[in-house]
């Protein structure tokens, strides 16, 4: 364990540290995205495959208590499509991450960070309309594209946020839908993410220094969702995507 250490510098580890502790932020409460922070901070210490299996073991130990947060509040008539598209997603994802070169996979999560941005911002600006139930078609959809990211860099909240934000849901209704969901799909990634190589037992060692600070950050995040204005919160998260993102894509050139 100590020689997996011995490969980062203490900057690395810090940055790693807090990546797992915003994972764990996110399994807390803290909506809008805010694992993508996390994703796109380890990326920025290791090749982003690489960064996908090191937090994938703190997104299955944490994701039993999110739903255990937010168990009373999952709307399951919408989580039967989205897991039936989820379900396929990742098996494209599966079949397809070979193909996928490290910058190109840098621009995908950069470019993602935008989407999740603008989505964002239009959310937030626009006007509370009257309640919007999509067809199966669309959840499906939303599954399989949400699926599909979540695979690759366990990131697929744009597409399942366009499909229940228009329905006009509490914040607990879509927090305890979206922490079931990637609850599933998480533990579900475990065996494709052995079988194609992407784990090791260095990474795993790795990781497991980690899991206390994740489970810290899940209570922290449950302890915002209640404190935090959805305002500055907002302004914090958005601010840091939309940066990370373009770093991102600008050493992928």
């Amino acid at each position: 364990m100590f020689e997996v250490i011995s490969d980062y510098s203490r900057y690395q580890l810090v940055i790693l540290g807090i990546a797992s502790l915003i994972m764990g932020m996110s399994r807390g409460g803290i909506g809008g995205g805010f694992g993508l922070v996390g994703v796109l901070l380890a990326a920025q210490i290791m090749p982003p495959l690489t960064a996908a299996a090191f937090l994938l073991p703190i997104l299955v130990v944490t994701d039993p208590f999110a739903y255990w947060l937010y168990r009373k509040s999952v709307l399951w008539h919408s989580m039967k499509l989205l897991l039936i598209g989820g379900a396929f997603g990742m098996v494209i994802g599966a079949i397809t991450i070979r193909l996928i070169t490290p910058d190109a996979l840098k621009i995908f999560i950069g470019i993602l960070a935008f989407i999740l941005v603008a989505d964002g911002l239009l959310r937030h600006f626009r006007k509370i309309t009257e309640p919007r139930i999509l067809g199966p078609f669309w959840g499906l959809l939303a599954g399989s594209l949400a699926g599909y990211s979540s695979f690759l860099i366990h990131s697929g909240l744009p597409p399942i946020a366009a499909y229940l934000l228009p329905q006009n849901i509490t914040r607990q209704a879509f927090l305890g839908t979206v922490a079931v969901f990637f609850s599933i799909c998480n533990f579900l990634k475990i065996i494709p993410y052995w079988y194609l190589g992407i784990f090791n037992f260095d990474l795993i060692g790795l990781t497991s220094i980690f899991i206390p600070v994740s489970f810290a950050g899940l209570f922290l995040g449950r302890i915002i969702n209640n404190y935090l204005s959805d305002k500055i919160f907002f302004i914090i998260v958005y601010i840091t995507i939309f940066a990370l993102g373009v770093r991102l894509i600008w050493t992928a050139f």
